[in-house]
């Protein structure tokens, strides 16, 4: 049976009873996010306006999104989120995007990194770590979000190519369950007073962002990169160009029997001479091996493949074994819209596909 997805209070949250894994599974709890968070937002001088919970009815999948003070946009809020789960269906992963002020729904690029970490080793602290990098950079986030709103606004398509995205978004990339869609299309041919102009594609982006406030934690935030990563692909968004915070300083990995030479605590030396070898001075590991906490492509593949699992769930129902799990990887502008074109009678002819 799908599992209830409800809002949750911050307590009933922290309360979830921690999950019972191996010893090398390093539990991320909900607690510690929360907590982490709010710490690292207000060091940095940020307000937070409102936080909302979503998880599943036992809490094992739990999303968080907090709203900031800040909005060179007034349509636009800036906001950090993250999802986390007990049950090992979902890595940890948090990202800054937008809220839409009017509707409540958010924004998240499409070719941003949401960061992946699987519970294992020093995943908590990892996570803090990214997390504080997020921050760092939230305004170059924020500001591309902003400039990509200008772009969809100066953009012009009818019912007919509205209903086009919107068929490629459910048919084709299942980004969009039935009953997304259909609220889609009810909110297409509905006058609504938030959007006086139903012909523009900020406007349309709305109408599936609403949608996507009903998707299950475990899908939301790569549905929500997913459609802008479409939407970026087919408007040509202009890309600006800003000097994104590195993570942290690379770790040097040192071998210690290189230093330390003739010393108790290192024989290794003496031993080189003395057997005039000198390959046992040779470091396990090269020299100039760094460390990054940059999620590897092993990494990005294996979550990829347990997002899919054969467990039906509220909102994108896919089945693993039918699953084309390269496909969000891997959208392209495959099909021939003409945005800037918004004459009924061009849709209507022959070669509109």
């Amino acid at each position: 049976m799908p599992k209830k997805i409800k809002l949750i209070t911050k307590a009933d949250l922290i309360n979830v009873s921690l999950p019972e894994h191996k010893p090398s599974y390093t539990v991320i709890s909900h607690e510690f996010v929360i907590e982490h968070c709010r710490k690292a937002l207000t060091e940095k001088g940020f307000i937070i306006m409102s936080e909302e919970y979503r998880a599943t009815s036992d809490g094992q999948i739990a999303q968080g999104i907090y709203k900031l003070h800040f909005n060179t946009d007034p349509e636009l809020s800036m906001m950090l989120a993250w999802t986390n789960s007990y049950n090992k269906q979902v890595k940890f992963k948090c990202v800054v995007g937008a809220c839409i002020n009017n509707t409540g729904a958010s924004m998240i690029l499409g070719d941003i990194n949401t960061w992946i970490r699987k519970h294992t080793g020093k995943a908590d602290i990892e996570s803090s770590n990214i997390i504080n990098n997020y921050i760092d950079n939230a305004y170059s986030y924020y500001n591309q979000l902003c400039s990509d709103k200008a772009s969809m606004e100066g953009i012009n398509i009818n019912l007919r190519k509205q209903s086009q995205l919107l068929g490629v978004l459910f048919a084709e990339y299942d980004i969009l369950s039935i009953d997304q869609a259909s609220l889609v299309k009810r909110l297409m041919t509905t006058a609504n007073p938030i959007f006086p102009n139903p012909d523009t594609l900020w406007t349309f982006y709305n109408y599936i962002t609403v949608a996507l406030q009903n998707s299950h934690p475990k899908t939301w935030m790569e549905d929500q990169r997913l459609l802008h990563y479409f939407i970026t692909i087919i408007a040509n968004f202009t890309k600006i160009e800003v000097e994104i915070v590195p993570l942290e300083p690379e770790v040097i990995i040192v071998d210690k029997l290189l230093s330390n030479y003739g010393q108790p605590e290192n024989q290794v030396n003496q031993i080189a001479e003395l057997t005039n070898d000198p390959t046992v001075l040779e470091p396990t590991i090269p020299k100039n091996e760094t460390l990054s906490l940059t999620p590897t492509i092993e990494d990005i593949e294996l979550f990829n493949e347990e997002l899919f699992n054969e467990e039906l769930y509220y909102g994108n129902t896919v089945d693993a074994k039918d699953a084309d799990l390269s496909m969000p990887q891997t959208l392209t502008n495959n099909t021939d819209f003409d945005l800037s074109d918004s004459d009924l009678d061009s849709d209507l002819a022959v070669d509109f596909f």
